[in-house]
């Protein structure tokens, strides 16, 4: 089979790229194991922990890092289209590149955040809202939302919060079946006469709050399941992550896939690369597990299979190595050097990734193979955790190779 790109990993990046790509009308394929850190999506994109101004000293002295390759002066027409994209499947992301926001945590913790998904519970920079007071409510037998450690941490935010949990008896057979309700679970069977009764214990119970904050558990039975809650309790509705699997995550790989496939894209689903054909420092052909007589061809391939949670780097007793094309990747050959004993310090590890030059190119023995790109968690050079940069090095670095690749023809 014979493509214009071929990408390899579902994720964010991959699935940014994939749509990018397939809009300007060229033929992509993308080879998907199945699930990805979309999984984990917390709502909320990062871009950097002290803003994009301050990208910029810091990538002057910092040029191996993905945002100096990427140039931070693409990051507001870049945030533009990552907005477009999202807007184009249904999902409405508030914030921009000139200034960070604050988000919450499962857990009740401000954290920057560059955009948010709409309807979810953020603050100004400040710290500030425009209400209140908070009326934060959890549903009995649903163990991945902490409505007394939220309101403890808006109380001391100075926010007046009332704390109440709801028993949905429509629930049925998902209540019987588990003790432990989980959210990707719970959302689907949200709809119906189950919304109707948790809006109506909702306001029941609630006093006079200004806000019903609710975990972040629609979309996957009721699309507007909020609004039609909002219509019951006479209040705003808005939300707060979840711990473990995130439904907004779980819908917005599952809206990105689908709009890739109805942009002419190919699926190669529950399937994963196994190696590549390199001739005169070009991949000429990709194998994949599932496809064991049969190469793929393309004229550009991008590599976005994440990093060792994704298995795009794989860590052995030898050592740290990419498994697809066996690229040169950066880290430590002693193991002493991969980590740091205090587990509140920044851990070397989070920077290993693949080594590439300016346009992305991976390294293979030190020189570019001209056809071949690395984006996202699998790019060398920066820490998502410490500096706060996971999802926008994702969507960066994808639209920055789409751009080269287009530049190419």
């Amino acid at each position: 089979m014979r493509f214009d790109s071929i990408i390899i990993g579902g994720g964010l990046s991959g699935l940014i790229s994939g749509i990018a790509l397939a809009r300007g009308g060229s033929k992509v394929a993308l080879i998907s194991a199945g699930g990805s850190a979309l999984h984990f999506f917390s709502g909320s994109l990062e871009l950097w922990h002290e803003g994009a101004m301050a990208m910029v000293p810091f990538c002057e002295k910092h040029p191996s890092h993905p945002y100096a390759k990427i140039d931070t002066a693409r990051v507001e027409r870049y945030t533009t289209i990552v907005k477009d994209i999202f807007a184009r499947v249904g999902i409405t992301l508030q914030g921009s590149s000139e200034q960070n926001h604050l988000r919450l945590t499962p857990l009740g913790a401000l954290k920057p955040a560059w955009l948010t998904m709409e309807g979810y519970a953020t603050f100004s920079l400040g710290g500030e809202c425009d209400y209140h007071s908070v009326a934060v409510v959890g549903i009995e037998g649903y163990l991945d939302f902490y409505p007394e450690f939220i309101a403890e941490s808006l109380s001391n935010r100075g926010l007046e919060c009332g704390v109440y949990n709801v028993r949905l008896t429509t629930l049925g057979g998902l209540r019987e079946s588990s003790t432990e309700m989980r959210a990707v679970q719970l959302s689907r069977a949200l709809s119906g006469k189950t919304i109707e009764e948790l809006a109506r214990q909702i306001a029941e119970k609630i006093e006079d709050e200004e806000v019903v904050l609710l975990p972040a558990i629609f979309g996957l039975g009721d699309k507007d399941a909020t609004k039609r809650i909002e219509a019951v309790v006479g209040r705003r509705v808005l939300v707060a992550p979840t711990v473990s699997a995130s439904v907004a995550g779980v819908r917005v790989q599952k809206a990105l896939m689908d709009e890739f496939q109805r942009l002419g894209g190919t699926v190669l689903n529950n399937d994963s690369a196994t190696g590549c054909r390199i001739e005169e420092g070009k991949v000429v052909a990709i194998r994949t597990a599932n496809l064991e007589d049969e190469e793929l061809v393309a004229e550009n391939y991008i590599l976005a299979t994440g990093s060792f949670f994704g298995r795009g780097l794989v860590a052995t007793a030898e050592g740290v190595y990419e498994p697809v094309v066996g690229v040169d990747v950066v880290a430590p050959a002693s193991r002493e050097e991969w980590y740091s004993k205090d587990l509140l310090d920044a851990q070397p590890f989070e920077r290993f990734g693949v080594a590439t030059d300016n346009k992305f190119h991976p390294l293979l023995d030190g020189k570019p193979i001209e056809n071949l790109y690395a984006i996202g968690a699998l790019l060398a050079g920066a820490d998502a955790v410490k500096e706060g940069c996971g999802g926008g090095i994702a969507v960066m670095s994808a639209l920055r190779v789409v751009e080269e690749i287009e530049k190419r023809g």
